[in-house]
């Protein structure tokens, strides 16, 4: 009888640990995340070898400190004044080779609990954390110490199961995090906005208290505070004095930077240096991880994934900014659309290209501005520059600059156009007309002169010129000065256009070549045509 009882009890042990491992495969497969999949299994397990007292404990990510993660209680009997002590206990059980007992002497509640049935965690080598099992009346036996073998066998594999789940979760959370910032950065929205809702998404992800961005100011020397989620803590002298240390030291690392501070009111800071194309524009940050001393290594990953497309993000808003600058009075609104669109040129850079040039001015108005009353001398004056540049603009030209009552024009930059020379002297032609009406709104008050008009059309240098504190996109050339120099020769009511734009248009345009004219910095006569209209 002996030996059926004991095969009877082989058996019954055996069922036992192939029912756990069962278990423990269901819970693996059907628990939302790790905190409830080690719950589970230590509540089945905590079944299976009925224990007062089941713990697990884990590594953390960053520290590697063992830390308590999960508790069944049945004898409501746990104290977390204890959990110094469970901690070194969970030590000894995570250097064992396998399920074993320990040693214990651990009093909860008037209850001494020295019945200690302990294991490690492990996968591949690693070690993940251990497994405490706790008794008062009753010790565990072998069989117990078999099923627990048999059971970490399974929960290693849970448990890292669990973790690829896990990484899995935050790598799809930064990709959402990504896609949502790519959503903010395409908006149609303030500068200033986008950075305050970026911003918040950081915080929102990382679990940050306060988020902050700084920028290079447009001299590039100094970094400026651009956005904050908490203004008040800048306004602090330590906090702030402590939140420029660690973006300064990002900017000379030009890597990461992570801060910890053991008193006081900031805790963590983190600094990511923002970097295109090796160029330094600034740093993002975060200050006091909520719920915790310190950022985790996966905050760390995801604020550096941020920041990767945070660059990028800035970069393209601040050149929008930039061309806004440059263009945003020069051009119009569809005109500045077009622009935004181009990626492969830099707008703002120096290029040698062919442009036509118009100027135009009223005959002698210097003389009778002189005699006239300033507020009226305002008022013709902004009447007859909103006119032009209304046209200006309609025919998807660039101001250039006003100079006094002289408008100039550009074509074929900074868009293309391949009509540049004809769209300039249908301008021309418009703009007399224009200026005839302006004339006649104010004839009873002033006795406004017609306007001349000179063009021409060649090589220039474009783009921005000037110092670093005053910066102005505008055309510098030969062709540029000719233009002027027309201008200032044509008569009230004429245009005159140099033989380059000529060539380009004289099948459309009506023109009477004039005698060479000798003009003011220009070595050798100029010949130029009288604009009559188009054929």
């Amino acid at each position: 009888m002996t030996q059926v009882t004991d095969a009877e009890e082989k058996l019954k042990w055996r069922d036992r640990a192939i029912e756990l491992m069962l278990a423990i495969d269901r819970i693996r497969d059907t628990a939302a995340d790790e905190r409830e999949l080690t719950s589970a299994i230590l509540t089945t397990l905590a079944d299976a070898v009925e224990a007062e007292l089941c713990l697990l404990c884990l590594r953390d990510d960053d520290t590697g400190e063992l830390q308590l993660r999960a508790v069944i209680d049945r004898m409501a009997v746990y104290d977390a004044s204890t959990e110094e002590y469970l901690r070194n206990l969970a030590a000894r059980a995570a250097d064992l080779q396998g399920a074993d007992f320990l040693n214990a002497d651990l009093t909860l509640k008037d209850r001494r609990h020295t019945f200690c049935l302990a294991a490690p965690l492990r996968v591949s080598g690693e070690g993940l954390g251990a497994l405490l099992l706790l008794n008062a009346d009753r010790p565990f036996n072998g069989d117990e110490q078999n099923l627990v073998n048999y059971a970490i066998s399974q929960i290693d594999s849970a448990m890292q199961h669990a973790r690829t789940a896990r990484d899995l979760q935050r790598r799809q959370l930064e990709l959402e995090t990504i896609f949502r910032i790519d959503h903010i950065r395409d908006e149609d929205m303030d500068f200033q906005a986008m950075l305050d809702m970026v911003l918040a998404e950081v915080c929102r992800t990382i679990a940050a208290e306060t988020g902050f961005l700084m920028l290079y100011d447009r001299v590039g020397n100094e970094l400026e505070l651009r956005a904050t989620t908490d203004r008040n803590l800048f306004s602090a002298d330590d906090p702030a004095r402590l939140i420029r240390a660690v973006a300064d030291e990002a900017i000379r690392a030009a890597e990461l930077i992570n801060r910890t501070y053991p008193s006081g009111v900031i805790r963590a800071i983190v600094g990511v240096p923002l970097i295109l194309e090796n160029r330094l524009i600034g740093v993002l940050g975060v200050v006091n991880r909520k719920g915790r001393g310190a950022f985790t290594r996966t905050d760390l990953e995801m604020l550096r994934a941020i920041a990767s497309q945070m660059d990028t993000a800035i970069f393209e808003s601040l050149e929008t900014q930039k061309l806004r600058a440059a263009f945003g009075k020069c051009v119009g609104p569809q005109v500045m659309d077009r622009l935004l669109s181009i990626g492969d040129r830099d707008l703002l850079s120096g290029e040698r290209i062919v442009v036509t040039t118009l100027f135009s001015d009223i005959r002698g108005f210097t003389n009778m501005s002189e005699k006239l009353d300033p507020e009226l001398l305002q008022g013709v004056l902004n009447d007859h520059l909103s006119a032009l540049t209304d046209l200006v603009l309609a025919y998807e030209g660039m101001l250039d600059k006003y100079i006094g009552d002289c408008v100039m024009a550009i074509f074929n930059a900074p868009e293309r156009q391949p009509d540049h020379a004809l769209r300039a002297v249908r301008l021309a032609l418009d703009m007399h007309k224009a200026h005839h009406q302006v004339m006649a709104r104010w004839r009873d008050r002033v006795p406004l002169p017609p306007i001349g008009i000179g063009l021409s059309t060649g090589d220039t240098m474009m783009g921005n010129f000037g110092s670093v504190r005053r910066l102005e996109y505008t055309a510098i050339g030969a062709d540029v000065n000719l233009a002027s120099r027309l201008c200032g020769a044509a008569a009230g009511d004429q245009t005159l256009i140099s033989e380059s734009t000529y060539n380009l248009v004289k099948d459309i345009v009506a023109a009477d070549p004039m005698p060479p004219m000798h003009l003011k910095g220009i070595e050798e006569d100029v010949r130029c045509w009288n604009v009559r209209g188009l054929k």
